[in-house]
């Protein structure tokens, strides 16, 4: 049986941790789950390395989801820099609650599949940072 795939969760704030909070309320302690929130005051060349050390920590070989909280953001843009520097990260953007539940309740999956099921469950409102990178490249190359 595959180990459960671990999920890094960055946002603006606190929201990362209450989304946390809040799921674990719902569906009880989630292990391999690291929280990165990016504060008014924080240095992002401490958040690029916090968010590495992390990753790095976290992935048991088998992949690792990261949800952040919006499309361009810093958050975001970190996180970014780990999915194109790495192929065993799946990388979504606009996670709420319900998505956080989904991905929980399915970390047994391989990585593609949990995309799959999220791309599946909420094609409006959590979107693959990777397909969309992919979808730019490919657009410019057209050019």
């Amino acid at each position: 049986m595959q180990a459960e795939i671990p999920v890094i969760l960055v946002s603006h704030g606190p929201f990362a941790q209450g989304a946390l909070t809040c799921a674990e309320m719902l569906i009880g302690k989630q292990d391999n789950v690291a929280v990165v929130s990016i504060q008014e005051d924080t240095n992002i060349s401490d958040a690029r390395v916090t968010l590495f050390d992390t990753y790095k920590s976290i992935n048991q070989g088998n992949g690792v989801v990261i949800l952040v909280d919006m499309m361009g953001g810093s958050p975001c843009n970190l996180s970014c820099e780990l999915l194109l520097t790495h192929d065993d990260v799946l990388l979504f953007c606009g996670f709420n609650i319900p998505t956080l539940l989904e991905v929980f309740s399915n970390r047994e999956l391989s990585l593609n599949e949990i995309g799959t099921v999220i791309e599946e469950v909420f094609p409006n409102s959590c979107f693959n940072v990777g397909k969309i990178l992919q979808a730019e490249r490919e657009q410019s190359t057209e050019l």
